[in-house]
């Protein structure tokens, strides 16, 4: 059953204002335990509006069209380099942490992306970084 009460922005005499909502460059992650409990850590990602990120999605982009119109067909790749390439965005879309005992840097996110015993965090950050709403938030919170 759904909720009768419209909210301020979506009352339908006042049609729906677009500016109550808007898209934020970055958010933060909670990293919860596989079991679903909270560590106390925190990973600040970029979001898709963020200018770095939204580059990269375009070289990819463009790549992966000059591969199709080279081709003629869709290029297929080798598992490991497109697990080389995620790890690769996740590095670069985590721009910080706090909460954990080694201090963040480029170079010890991708240790953690990498370690076959840390899988379940890098899937976390994966599917973070897949959820748009995370990177939306009420205008009104500006």
């Amino acid at each position: 059953m759904t909720d009768p009460t419209p909210t301020p922005s979506a009352t339908p005499a006042a049609g729906f204002d677009f500016d109550a909502f808007e898209d934020v460059s970055t958010a933060d992650l909670r990293i919860k335990t596989p079991d679903g409990l909270p560590t106390g850590m925190t990973i600040t990602l970029a979001g898709p509006e963020h200018p770095e990120r939204k580059k990269r999605a375009f070289v990819r982009q463009r790549k992966f069209r000059t591969e199709f119109a080279k081709l003629g067909k869709m290029p297929v790749s080798d598992p490991a380099d497109d697990y080389e390439d995620e790890t690769d965005e996740l590095v670069a879309n985590t721009l910080g942490w706090e909460g954990a005992r080694v201090p963040y840097s480029a170079a010890a996110a991708r240790a953690l992306y990498v370690d076959p015993k840390r899988q379940w965090l890098r899937a976390q950050v994966a599917a973070a970084l897949n959820e748009r709403d995370r990177f939306t938030r009420s205008s009104a919170a500006a």
